[in-house]
């Protein structure tokens, strides 16, 4: 393949890696006024945040998975059209529970992409030309979260300009004052459009071969919701709630542990869990997901709550961290390529944990920004070598469930992360900001253990091919 085929083929991956990243981080600032306009609180708002988390995990093993069976191409536009559907159902609701089960639909076509994109640059790239297509990936994913931190509030406000300055009838300019959220949706729905375009002109693959079963696992996806709606209820309850959720998802994994060796065509290939190498990939990225989304998600909160800072402010920091992992994912993608998987991913993950322990060690708002901006170089450097790693551990047919596996497990930290949070906020003694500290204290310890983990990696023999 020479470079402008696989610039050709990179292209629809690459929009379709944007926009499963841009809602991550555009609905934050818009949380607000969603409630106010739907007469909700914001306790019931959070539920269109939990619903995307949960979707996504449940959709991405799933997804790869069909896509080994499937074929990738199908699977990939199945999950455009499941993400361009719930987008359009979210951009008609007018009430609480409309949208949230628009943003479910939504969250389980965006959650399908990432695996499926990755069992694509499997298939269609040689084992030693990997690492810049999977650096690429990661870049346009942390580019669309860029974006979507920008764009929201954006968004909004033209929305508002609109129906009040622009002559667009009654029935627009009063939708556009009531909703103005709508329209961020509405973009969803156009970038949908336009990446099934172009998905639609990705030259055809052949699934693998399913040794003469064509069935689906179904008692597993069962298994996998409950464990991902027993991890939810853990995160945002207490008390006997919170330990129901946690023995709910502990009960789930067992169930599966025993379910899928069993199962006619099971969801989680039993081959998936064969050797050191890709066990150590999931326990590596199971443990970094708690410390990446604390960062992600609160590191900005810390700077309000123990500075003082604006929200611009604290926008313009998470911004630096945004853009920093752009620039490690590249780095990250070249190095693997150059030096294999092993040293990037022990870089990263010490960088992370070092910009983390920064965090919990100095209490000073320029160390904050610094320690922000060492965190994505960090996380952007540790993104592409673990996929990189599994698709060289498995054959080609085996990729996309790996992959998926592997993305589940790393976002869990997403609802992990805040019960973390939580529980140093609720039940410290101290003040909100010291309790950020410890807790980032504890995601230092974590990122140090998983880069012992991944010392312990053993040499993929088909990365240098």
């Amino acid at each position: 393949m020479d470079d402008s085929e696989k610039r050709r083929l990179l292209a629809p991956l690459l929009l379709a890696i944007f926009m499963r990243a841009l809602p991550l981080t555009m609905f934050g600032p818009l949380l607000a006024g969603i409630a106010r306009s739907l007469g909700a609180g914001l306790a019931e708002i959070g539920w269109i945040v939990a619903t995307y988390a949960t979707g996504s995990l449940i959709a991405q093993p799933v997804m790869g998975r069909l896509s080994d069976l499937r074929g990738r191409k199908r699977v990939l536009i199945v999950c455009v059209v499941l993400f361009g559907l719930g987008s359009l159902v979210c951009a008609l609701s007018t009430s609480l529970w409309v949208l949230v089960f628009g943003r479910m639909v939504q969250a389980l076509g965006a959650g399908g992409i990432q695996p499926v994109v990755t069992a694509i640059i499997a298939d269609r790239f040689k084992p030693g030309e990997r690492g810049g297509p999977l650096g690429a990936v990661y870049g346009m994913y942390g580019l669309g979260t860029m974006a979507g931190a920008l764009a929201g509030g954006a968004i909004v406000s033209a929305a508002l300009w609109l129906g009040a300055n622009a002559n667009l009838g009654a029935g627009v300019s009063g939708e556009l004052a009531s909703f103005p959220w709508h329209f961020v949706f509405w973009v969803n729905v156009v970038l949908a459009l336009a990446t099934l375009a172009a998905a639609s002109g990705l030259a055809p693959d052949s699934p693998a071969k399913r040794n003469g079963s064509d069935g689906f696992d179904y008692p597993g996806i069962v298994l996998v919701a409950a464990f991902t709606a027993s991890l939810m209820i853990a995160a945002t309850a207490t008390g006997i709630a919170a330990i129901g959720g946690l023995a709910g998802a502990a009960a789930s994994v067992v169930a599966l542990y025993f379910w899928e060796p069993r199962a006619r065509a099971p969801l989680f290939d039993p081959e998936l869990f064969h050797g050191r190498g890709p066990l150590l990939v999931y326990v590596i990225a199971l443990v970094f997901g708690l410390p990446s989304f604390s960062l992600t998600i609160y590191s900005a909160t810390y700077l309000i709550a123990a500075f003082g800072a604006s929200e611009a402010q604290s926008g313009l920091a998470l911004f630096g961290l945004a853009a920093a992992y752009v620039a490690g994912a590249i780095a990250g993608g070249r190095a693997t390529r150059t030096m294999g998987s092993k040293i990037p991913l022990i870089g990263g993950v010490l960088g992370t944990g070092v910009a983390l322990a920064s965090l919990a060690a100095f209490p000073s708002m320029p160390v904050v920004v610094a320690s922000m901006v060492l965190a994505g170089l960090g996380l952007g450097i540790a993104s592409a070598p673990p996929n990189a790693l599994l698709l060289a551990y498995f054959r080609a047919g085996q990729t996309g469930g790996a992959s998926g596996l592997a993305l589940m497990l790393a976002t869990s930290g997403s609802i992990t992360a805040p019960a973390l949070i939580s529980a140093f906020l609720h039940h410290g003694g101290a003040d909100a900001g010291v309790e950020f500290r410890q807790a980032f204290g504890v995601g230092a310890v974590l990122c140090a253990a998983c880069a012992a983990f991944s010392t312990a990696l053993p040499a993929p023999q088909r990365e240098a091919g």
